[in-house]
């Protein structure tokens, strides 16, 4: 008769009598499937597990959250920064007729206007040409002497030259020279094998001589490009400087002059920037509420909820977004109250957002600018009355509501250092329970294969008697 089963004997395997035990039970003394056995009983013992898993993901899943929630609260405060400061409604902008003409740029203290301007002059810089040589720019020019150049009224750049000097050597002693002048020297192949000394100055308007003292032959500068001044009118007045950059003509406005011509600049209030300011903070604001909706809901068909529903850190943000916006800065103080007042609303009447969504009438917005443009500052931005008793304006409130969340020591940093807690917390049970199952499936190995052990010897004994009893009957 032979044992039920099969019998492993390969290295690790079990060994009768003695003490090592493979991680696997291969002997099936019983005819059961002693490993999936063994594997659907720790199925059981790793529920708990699997509960801290699924614990861990959820918390990872709203730290995640939060994280993004506080990455678009951050663009949000960006987006509103430059609204709540009262240069940011007194910035200028100019528009030219003609850019081609000229450009302009604009300071906070320039004056409001319009200016006609006619370009009749562009401001040149002089240019000196030498004679053409024929020879390489590093060969000796064979020629001795000084050269002597005076920039405007200054002192007179004395330059001496030797007959081993070559055309690159002339042109280092030059720019060396007349570093502090502004003089530019440069070697030019005007001709194939034919090359030129040519000198600029960096500055226009400014005037170049040349005194050339040499023994027989010389460089023979002349100046090809005559110095000019910019002439220009400005509503019909002359003007004349030294540059195509003007920005002493008209205050708080600089010109840079392209060419001849007319052009008109109107120097106005920047309400475009202004305009494109809060619609960048309504989009970043409504982005805002279509975060919190994706983590905040609650389907009453499936029974579920977001991933931050009900949370009630969450809910008070919430709160206070809207609150924050739409709060009314009391009626102690001229000009607008609430932010409907200047076109700042969900919407209009009847066809309101129910989400809370801002939209803008720009229309309205722009008129409130134009009937009480210190009446909106000290809404927005509450800087329009130095002496106001009330010197926080709705967004300036709202920056700091939000502040409260962000900042270093704010609610959604605790937040995210409490989920780091929870879970190394987390980690560590998930660690010991580890262990413990490990533990748990090695003794479950030794008892099954004691088990195998077990029914073997009894086979055997029972094999031996079986032999015994039929030797008996085989002497008789």
């Amino acid at each position: 008769m032979l044992p039920i089963g099969t019998y492993d004997h390969s290295p690790g395997a079990a060994i009768l009598g003695g003490e090592n035990v493979s991680s696997k039970v291969t002997m099936s003394m019983t005819g059961l499937d002693t490993e999936t056995l063994i594997q659907e009983l720790m199925k059981v013992e790793r529920i708990p597990l699997a509960k801290l898993e699924s614990k861990q993901k959820q918390i990872s899943d709203k730290r995640a959250a939060w994280n993004t929630i506080k990455s678009k609260i951050e663009s949000l405060l960006q987006k509103m920064s430059p609204l709540t400061s009262k240069s940011a409604y007194e910035a200028k902008t100019a528009k030219i007729s003609d850019p081609s003409v000229l450009s302009a740029s604009v300071s906070d203290s320039a004056v409001a206007g319009s200016y006609h301007i006619e370009v009749t002059t562009l401001a040149k810089a002089p240019v000196l040409q030498s004679q053409l040589f024929q020879k390489d720019p590093n060969e000796a020019l064979d020629i001795s002497g000084e050269l002597t150049l005076t920039v405007g009224s200054n002192d007179p750049i004395s330059v001496q030259i030797k007959e081993g000097d070559s055309l690159n050597t002339i042109a280092d002693k030059i720019n060396q020279a007349g570093a502090g002048f502004g003089i530019k020297t440069s070697i030019l192949q005007v001709k194939p094998g034919e090359h030129s000394v040519v000198i600029t100055l960096e500055s226009t308007g400014q005037t170049i001589t040349v005194e050339e003292a040499f023994v027989g032959d010389s460089l023979g500068l002349e100046e090809v490009v005559e110095s000019s001044k910019a002439k220009f009118k400005i509503n019909g007045i002359e003007f004349e400087r030294d540059s195509n950059t003007i920005s002493d003509a008209i205050p708080g406005l600089t010109l840079d002059l392209s060419k001849l011509g007319e052009a008109s600049v109107s120097v106005a209030l920047n309400d475009d920037a202004i305009v494109n300011g809060l619609k960048g903070f309504i989009d970043e604001y409504n982005s805002l509420l279509d975060l919190i909706a994706k983590y905040n809901f609650w389907d009453n068909d499936t029974k579920t909820g977001g991933l931050l529903f009900g949370d009630p850190l969450l809910q008070r943000l919430l709160s206070e977004i809207r609150s924050s916006i739409f709060r009314s800065i009391g009626d102690s103080l001229p000009g607008f109250a609430f932010v409907g007042q200047i076109g700042i609303s969900t919407g209009p009447l009847g066809a309101s957002s129910r989400d809370g969504k801002l939209s803008l009438d720009e229309s309205k917005f722009r008129e409130a600018l134009a009937a009480d443009r210190e009446g909106v500052i000290r809404l927005l931005s509450g800087e329009g009355d130095p002496e106001s008793p009330d010197s926080s304006g709705i967004l300036t409130k709202f920056q700091s509501t939000l502040q409260m969340y962000t900042s270093y020591n704010g609610f959604l940093p605790l937040r995210d250092a409490q989920f780091e807690a929870q879970n190394k917390d987390i980690s560590r049970q998930m660690e010991n329970l580890e262990q413990r199952l490990d533990m748990k499936l090695n003794r479950l190995q030794r008892q099954f294969t004691a088990l195998e052990k077990c029914l073997m010897q009894m086979e055997t004994q029972s094999l031996w008697l079986s032999q015994q009893v039929m030797a008996m009957f085989s002497f008789q």
